[in-house]
């Protein structure tokens, strides 16, 4: 089995020729037994290029690194770190908590409004600015947004693609924390604004149901989720204790599921913004706690390499072979190296020295 640090272990510490008719024989063969092997992923010809097929993103807000390292009131989050692949000097790129979201999804952060944290009119939005969504779906890629607390139906408060621009839904909800609706070219857009889904059907939180049972199978779940947990679980407005809580909850079922058990997929855990500084070389940059997990990851992995919110970006179009979206995620490094080179779809295990298979043991 593979060793969990002990939460009171300093974690940064720990670290021929053939003819016509034998020929259409063949080839038949072939697609049969491609066939058989499962289901393929929508735009992913070449899977075994890809160290992933899907990807799941949960953002938390306002911590930074050292606010959650060795903390006792995030157990979870620091098993989790120990547990797989953790980057001790990954930053945000701005404050307050809209520029970071931006960055994650469109390459730039436009800072001009954004510093702002408005909610989503004519004088705060990207307008016609190239996104993630645009070179998910060019390349064939599905994607789809979960937001807790989101409302089921926009009301008074709809954009022409019936997407809800409003500032709360129906609960803890904050657009600021959804950064899809800043983008005309998705709130224009019927079908775009119906991938922009409640994470959660009881409209208060968690268990983010309608999220989880996406992960169900292939044909329900898209390549590229998102999951905005609401303004209490996420940590902006509750304690550290309530987010660790909160993941503590929802990654066990996450990683248990069955996409991440037969399929290659990873989870990608951030957060927006933290303290402005890095307690690992002491610079005034906003290191923030950020994690690789699921079956393609690494265990037991720590990197002290410089990545921020446009790494994240680069690691999407460096494995989806997409293009680069502004200067900023072409110039960033990807972050590839948090992917273990051996890993496969399946069991979500990865093959120790001794040749033996193990999975992590991420509690529940």
């Amino acid at each position: 089995m593979l060793r969990l640090r002990n939460v009171h272990e300093p974690i940064i510490a720990w670290v021929g020729e053939t003819k016509p008719m034998e020929f259409l024989t063949v080839v038949v063969l072939a697609l049969a037994f491609s066939n058989s092997l499962g289901p393929t992923t929508t735009g992913l010809h070449d899977q075994a290029n890809h160290p992933f097929n899907y990807v799941v993103v949960i953002v938390m807000e306002n911590q930074g690194l050292g606010d959650i390292i060795n903390n006792p009131s995030a157990p979870f989050l620091n098993q989790l770190a120990s547990s797989y692949a953790l980057a001790t000097n990954y930053t945000a790129v701005n404050h307050p908590s809209l520029p970071n979201y931006l960055s994650l999804v469109s390459g730039q952060d436009f800072a001009s409004w954004s510093k702002a944290d408005c909610s989503p009119s004519p004088g705060c939005s990207a307008g016609n600015a190239s996104n993630l969504v645009d070179s998910l779906e060019n390349q064939g890629l599905s994607w789809k947004a979960y937001m807790e607390d989101y409302p089921s139906n926009c009301g008074s408060h709809c954009s022409p693609g019936n997407c809800f621009l409003g500032d709360t839904g129906t609960g803890q909800y904050a657009a600021r924390h959804d950064p899809f609706v800043y983008f005309d070219d998705i709130v224009n857009s019927t079908a775009r604004c119906s991938r922009i889904v409640p994470a959660n059907s009881g409209g208060e939180g968690g268990p983010d149901d309608l999220f989880l049972s996406d992960l169900a199978s292939p044909s329900t779940a898209s390549n590229f989720m998102w999951l905005t947990p609401n303004l209490c679980n996420d940590i902006h407005d509750c304690t550290v204790s309530t987010g660790d809580t909160y993941l503590s909850q929802v990654v066990p079922n996450i990683l248990n599921s069955s996409l991440f058990t037969h399929q290659k997929v990873a989870l990608f855990i951030t957060f927006d913004e933290g303290n402005g500084y890095c307690p690992i070389n002491g610079s005034s940059l906003d290191c923030v706690y950020t994690v690789w997990a699921g079956p393609v990851v690494k265990t037991n992995f720590q990197s002290t390499n410089q990545y921020n919110h446009y790494s994240f970006l680069k690691t999407l179009e460096t494995g989806w072979n997409l293009p680069p979206l502004t200067n900023n995620d072409r110039n960033a490094t990807p972050m590839m190296e948090f992917f273990a080179p051996n890993a496969h779809d399946g069991q979500g295990d990865h093959k120790g020295a001794d040749g033996e298979h193990r999975r992590p043991n991420v509690e529940d």
